[in-house]
């Protein structure tokens, strides 16, 4: 049976949906929820750049016989670059390509131009030699790069030579070097390396956090605002347990070290950060250091130090920082400005929206606002349900910011969470919420729940839910019959067992809410391990879900009025219509979702007895 129930989770998390399926549940407990924004290449792109796009050199169609002509035609031939292809790549003959740069430059009917080609062609030969075979030409490559850029009077071959010695770099393993250039390559206007390359490139050098060679040439980047920005948002890129780490440079190991020098040069360079071009540089830095380092209060010391007027207090990243380094502080209310601002921001992505969203479901579950908890878990339920891009697919370090795609966290403040009168009081304020028709079957399941069948009908059938009216209202004539004080003692316990009857025939269709789970409740459902919550919070979630598990599970109310029909029947042949239906009651209950394991065996055993009995 084990082996099958692992197969049928299997097959139901294949098809679970093109995004992963997940089991993340309150988030926003979790502190690494609240690091910095994750960074990437296209993070540090300025906006509308312009670019050329001309044919790089030797790349110009071949016409006529001239040497140039012949060089460009035995270049093209070349294999195109393909980082995909692993080391040893067969070797460049080099020598004939050589004899080729050597015609083309005697000709003495060179323009300046052609001049220029026939120079970045013979350094890219060199490149190529170096990669295919012959290492010691990368050497050769990057001097011939260096001194074409002194001279080199063509922009579109000053750019290309710019992106070739970073490949050079690369290819040599000095990842600082390449690095620059390529980043600032990407914000140049006029460059002739397309955006896609470059990011690409930038990608390619440093992976996700640049690893540890980044963290060894820090100070190296401390020569313009815009280098030392990349280098430490880079170098703080959250992590987590669960990421893998792959490319070319590894994860650092001694965090604190590597965070004790990051603070040690913000310190030091305060007037690079600060300058024009820095302007409000070290202070993001700052904030970003202290929140990845685990250290809240400083981040809101420095958030204290910042004009209410300064321009960076409308900048998504401080606003999460801001929100983050109170929340990590137990200042729970001061959390929900920011996160509030970081929502309507104009600014922020449709990932930061959703990031402040689900932070701000956790503010109101610490403030006790369930009003405010529902409002944003119903619209990030809405904006998954419509399609919106929301990167739920990226694993949680690689985003950083996040939001438990599962929708749990909603279920759970439908299901347990949020008090009856709370869904009530929602309902009736917000009847034109999106999505607000599942808080309205939520409330109606719990009001079946509470036995207010009548109520529960009639909120169904204001959102058209005409079978489960249906049944409420048939629950309700046999409720009313069970409990009529006007029928013989005799006649109210055929009632009961009736009422029973029908609990028991129609499982999951009457107190569980099958607009919610899809399968998965008994995941989300595991309070007695939660261990971010304090023990009072952790013991009312405990108690919360075992009334739930007990309330929905039709099986089990039905065996317990069964029993007590049982009971007071006597030797009627009542007594044992109610213990066979109550015995296939227990029966039919799944253990694994619903738990009472033991009550539930001590009560088949005691279900037997009574059948066994002779009256």
């Amino acid at each position: 049976m084990k082996a099958r129930r692992w197969i049928l989770l299997l097959l139901a998390l294949a098809t679970a949906g093109a995004c992963p399926w997940n089991n993340e549940l309150r988030e926003y407990l979790s502190a690494h929820f609240w690091l910095p924004f994750a960074k990437h290449s296209a993070s540090f792109e300025h906006p509308n750049v312009q670019r050329m796009d001309a044919p790089y050199a030797g790349m110009t169609a071949t016409q006529g016989g001239s040497p140039l002509a012949r060089l460009r035609a035995a270049y093209q031939q070349l294999q195109p670059f393909d980082d995909y292809v692993p080391p040893p790549r067969p070797i460049l003959k080099v020598e004939p390509l050589r004899q080729a740069v050597a015609a083309a430059r005697a000709d003495r009917g060179l323009t300046a131009r052609d001049k220029e080609e026939v120079d970045l062609i013979e350094a890219k030969i060199e490149m190529r030699g170096g990669e295919c075979g012959q290492p010691a030409l990368l050497q050769s490559a990057k001097q011939r790069f260096q001194a074409f850029l002194r001279t080199a009077r063509t922009p579109e071959f000053g750019s290309e030579a710019r992106g070739w010695l970073a490949r050079t770099h690369y290819l040599l393993g000095d990842q600082t070097a390449a690095g620059k250039i390529y980043l600032d390559e990407l914000n140049r206007p006029g460059s002739n390396l397309s955006r896609e390359t470059l990011l690409n490139s930038l990608q390619m050098n440093y992976g996700y956090d640049g690893g540890e060679e980044l963290v060894e040439h820090l100070d190296e980047y401390f020569d313009t605002p815009e280098h030392a920005a990349f280098a430490i948002q880079l170098a703080t890129n959250p992590r987590g347990s669960r990421q893998r780490y792959s490319g070319r440079f590894e994860r650092p190991r001694d965090h604190s070290e590597i965070y004790r020098r990051i603070q040690a040069l913000l310190a030091s360079h305060k007037a690079l950060l600060q300058s024009d071009n820095g302007a409000n540089t070290l202070a993001l830095l700052s904030m970003r250091t202290a929140l990845r380092m685990g250290d809240p209060a400083a981040a809101r010391a420095i958030d204290r130090s910042i004009p209410a007027a300064a321009a960076i207090r409308a900048a998504p990243d401080f606003l999460w920082m801001s929100a983050s380094a109170h929340f990590l502080s137990r200042e729970y209310a001061a959390a929900e400005k920011p996160l509030l601002a970081l929502f309507r921001s104009p600014r922020a992505s449709e990932d930061q929206r959703a990031a402040a969203a689900y932070a701000l479901c956790g503010v109101y579950e610490k403030t006790r606002n369930v009003a405010g908890q529902l409002r944003y878990a119903l619209w990030l339920h809405a904006t998954a349900r419509d399609g919106a891009h929301i990167s739920i697919a990226r694993t949680l370090a690689d985003l950083s910011i996040y939001w438990a795609s599962s929708g749990w966290d909603l279920g759970l403040i439908l299901e347990n969470e949020a008090p009856l009168s709370a869904l009530q009081s929602f309902v009736a304020q917000n009847p034109n919420w999106p999505d607000i028709r599942l808080v309205k079957y939520g409330l109606a399941v719990r009001l079946a729940r509470e036995d207010h069948y009548r109520e529960s009908a009639a909120v169904y059938e204001s959102i058209q839910a005409n079978r489960r009216a249906q049944r409420m209202r048939k629950l309700a004539a046999l409720n009313e019959a069970a409990h009529d004080p006007g029928l013989s003692a005799e006649a109210r316990l055929e009632a009961r067992y009736e009422f029973a009857a029908y609990l028991a025939a129609n499982p999951v269709r009457l107190y569980f809410n099958d607009t919610l789970w899809e399968g998965m409740q008994r995941y989300a459902l595991h309070a007695a391990q939660e261990s971010r919550m304090t023990g009072a919070e952790r013991q009312a979630l405990v108690e919360g879900e075992r009334k739930l598990r007990d309330s929905q599970e039709e099986g089990w109310r039905a065996y317990l009025i069964l029993k007590e029909v049982a009971r007071d029947a006597g030797p009627a042949p009542l007594r044992t219509r109610a213990a066979r239906l109550a015995l296939s009651c227990l029966r039919g209950i799944n253990t694994e979702r619903f738990g009472r394991e033991a009550e539930i065996a001590s009560a088949n055993k005691e279900m037997l007895s009574w059948l066994a009995r002779r009256w």
